[in-house]
């Protein structure tokens, strides 16, 4: 438990920092913070984790077309 949040935590600060230094905008960096905390939450409960991976990539499509 405490190494899915430390690299939860490690994903967000790192995902932020990319955001900086990139031309994303911060309802971008948003979306995909929340992607991927809900990816966290689909892997504790999900018995298949491949489920949540897929789902993970359509929730980050998604993202890229809020800036477009």
């Amino acid at each position: 438990m405490f190494k899915k949040l430390a690299f939860f935590l490690f994903a967000c600060a790192a995902g932020s920092s990319y955001a900086v230094n990139s031309s994303e905008t911060l309802a971008q960096t948003e979306c995909r913070q929340q992607c991927l905390y809900d990816r966290f939450e689909c892997v504790d409960q999900e018995p298949r984790p491949s489920n949540c991976f897929a789902e993970y990539s359509r929730c980050i499509d998604r993202c890229r077309a809020i800036g477009q």
